[in-house]
């Protein structure tokens, strides 16, 4: 073969194995599949983020369509007559579509919803097989005289699709905002390029699987119990290997958790921290976010400056880090309660308990906006038990769940002691997988688990889709588990302004849930049901017009989003996707019920929160950067002068009014790694 017929060969494979069409019995479905991913969604995505939702929503088509086929041919090989396989495949497509057609209401179960979405998709796998079986029997019908029409054919089909994609792209670039002016949108090459990689490895791999299985198989011998025994062996091979692998890169990535910033490695001196001198929680054991958490603490001076008068109390906050304990969760919560005690914590008049997300992440804008609101007269307790990246430690909600209900028990035990008038007011709050784990608490309780274990409030960012108080409707407050009036959802503060004040006192529990969250709207009944939020009549704010819902497809592209649901700019607070910042002041002081503030208190605690949220990134950043310079001029913030010295908000020390402003220096201050 010379060099000419291995160009046209290899010409003719490529276009063969990229026509959008006719390459496959599931090259329809893919096609549809591909051109989806790059439609409107919930999040902006860089690159890699569109690649990944490509190359997954290819593969998940891939795997019905294949599936779907590879049924039919059982009964209508591809030996058969043309007549049969079409006639095969046309009455699955139509009983497809029939079973599509079963009736849609809101409150059906997720099995109906299957149902009637399986039917879907295997109509569209069977007209895809149509398609494929008909371009076949035309190529037998007349066959190509040379290899330039399916080259110029599948071309042709390959760059109209491309041609569309990119147009797709442009116009969902035009209706989902970017999280900052800077950040780079996909580029078609890049994440086609992505999404092709995701793909192959992801064939790859079930091959890999397929072709183990057939040797196991083989190897046990061919009766159908020893058969089944090698497929078992076969999974069970699979399935260690994938879990040590996870395990794994969780451990690489939590490493980080650990390392000691420059800005945050002198242990505390306030007695009203952990890892001061009253503690006995290690300030070297409370991981990375931990040492934040406990090292940028709100001050009766800040306080004061910010209210204009005079704080009640030094705030306290207490922190045990994963490290204390490592293997028993009831360990960490019996040393928080020691803690607690040590410090002082019972005399305040509230007592929050937060559990963090799956580093040991706390939000520091809530926490400050309750001290400040509080007027100081608040403590606050966290427990970690996870060092990784939430969404890598969803396994250890249940850790979390354990430790959060021992501490609430043993608090609640502990105030028994404690006259009923002076006893502190149970807060509870949770964001992102916090939210999940503290709210599973009182899962099989509702309401009545707030009055078990002794919580005056809740106040809820982010509430995770897969946790049972939005699975089950208690988010909702459709459970009989929660009496009407006692829990509501908002997707932002003017919401809750609309409501009276006898209703708002009769809140127990106040979840915040961006419609555009995709880390709160994420379920796996949305991967076979159209979500509320799709319906064009409740369209959630900041939800796309046309983000349209697609069996599988939907749910990939949600999980993508979930991914890079938040990314945080220090001191430019936002009211979108999984960045509750814009309305966290707000919420905490009325979730909360704590003492009134005027309109102008308010703007200045917003503004107070936000020159807070900027020094901590700014510290961050810095520390990052030692004997580095990249010869730019830094620029300053704006900061209003002060008419009296006030308080320098980084340090908490007194500051001069003539004082500089605090410096914005080039270079990311990245949000922390919830």
């Amino acid at each position: 073969m010379n060099a000419r017929e291995v160009v046209g060969e290899s010409a003719l494979w490529a276009a063969n194995r990229f026509n959008p069409i006719m390459n496959s019995p599931s090259a329809p479905l893919k096609t549809r599949a591909l051109l989806a991913s790059f439609g409107p969604s919930l999040m902006p995505r860089a690159a890699m983020h569109q690649g990944m939702a490509g190359g997954l929503s290819v593969l998940a088509a891939d795997l019905v369509a294949s599936a779907v086929d590879a049924s039919i041919r059982r009964f209508a090989p591809n030996t058969a007559p043309f007549a049969v396989r079409i006639g095969a495949r046309a009455a699955v497509a139509a009983a497809g579509l029939a079973v599509g057609q079963i009736p849609e209401d809101d409150d059906e179960r997720t099995v109906k919803a299957s149902v009637r979405s399986a039917g879907r998709l295997a109509a569209a796998g069977a007209i895809g097989g149509m398609i494929y079986q008909t371009s076949i029997a035309a190529k037998e019908r007349f066959p190509p005289k040379s290899p330039l029409r399916p080259i110029i054919v599948g071309t042709a089909g390959f760059a109209a699709a491309m041609v569309y994609s990119r147009d797709l792209l442009k116009y969902r670039e035009s209706v989902i905002k970017p999280w900052t002016e800077e950040d780079k949108p996909a580029t078609l090459g890049a994440s086609f390029g992505i999404g092709l990689g995701v793909a192959i490895a992801g064939r790859a791999i079930g091959h890999g699987f397929l072709a183990s299985r057939r040797e196991m198989s083989r190897y046990f011998g061919p009766s159908p119990t020893t058969a089944l025994a090698g497929r078992m062996i076969n999974n069970a091979i699979w399935a260690g290997g994938a879990v040590t692998l996870y395990t794994s890169v969780v451990a690489l990535i939590a490493r980080s958790n650990e390392k000691i910033e420059p800005a945050y490695s002198k242990p505390p001196e306030s007695e009203f921290v952990s890892g001061g001198p009253k503690s006995i929680s290690s300030f070297y054991e409370v991981g990375l976010q931990g040492r934040r958490f406990l090292t940028d603490v709100v001050t009766p001076d800040l306080i004061e400056s910010t209210l204009g008068e005079k704080a009640v109390a030094h705030p306290i906050r207490a922190f045990v880090g994963v490290n204390s304990d490592p293997l028993y969760p009831s360990g960490r919560s019996e040393i928080m309660l020691d803690e607690l005690e040590r410090l002082g914590a019972f005399d305040r008049k509230y007592l929050l308990l937060v559990s963090p997300t799956g580093t040991g992440w706390v939000d520091q804008t809530m926490i400050e906006s309750a001290e400040i609101f509080a007027r100081g007269d608040i403590a606050t307790a966290c427990i970690q038990y996870g060092r990784g990246p939430s969404f890598l430690e969803v396994q250890k909600v249940h850790l979390g769940r354990s430790q959060f209900r021992g501490l609430l028990w043993g608090v609640n035990q502990r105030l028994r002691s404690v006259p009923e008038d002076k006893r502190p007011k149970v807060l509870v709050f949770g964001e992102s997988l916090g939210s999940w784990s503290s709210s599973d608490v009182v899962m099989d309780q509702g309401i009545a688990g707030f009055d078990h274990y002794g919580i005056d409030r809740a106040l809820w960012f982010g509430l995770v889709g897969l946790a049972k108080w939005s699975k089950t409707g208690m988010r909702q407050g459709s459970s009989d588990l929660v009496p009407p009036g006692t829990v509501a959802a908002f997707d932002h503060f003017e919401q809750y302004e609309k409501l009276s004040q006898e209703e708002r006192k009769a809140l127990r529990a106040v979840i915040v849930d961006h419609d555009n969250d995709p880390i709160a709207q994420i379920s796996f009944r949305w991967a076979v049901k159209r979500p509320p939020w799709l319906d064009g009549a409740e369209r959630g704010r900041n939800v796309p017009e046309d983000m349209h819902w697609v069996p599988l497809i939907t749910f990939v592209q949600i999980l993508i989003d979930a991914m890079n649901a938040m990314r945080v700019v220090p001191g430019q607070f936002k009211s979108y996707g999984h960045d509750y910042r814009d309305d966290t002041a707000q919420f905490v002081q009325a979730a909360y019920q704590l003492d009134e503030v005027t309109d102008e208190q308010m703007d200045k605690v917003v503004d107070t929160l936000r020159q807070l949220e900027l020094e901590r990134g700014e510290r961050i950043k810095n520390a990052k950067a030692v004997g580095k310079d990249d010869g730019e001029t830094p620029t300053r913030t704006k900061r209003k002068k002060r008419a009296l010295p006030g308080v320098y908000l980084r340090d908490r020390t007194p500051m001069d009014v003539d004082r500089p402003d605090v410096k914005i220096t080039p270079g990311d201050a990245p949000a922390d790694v919830q």
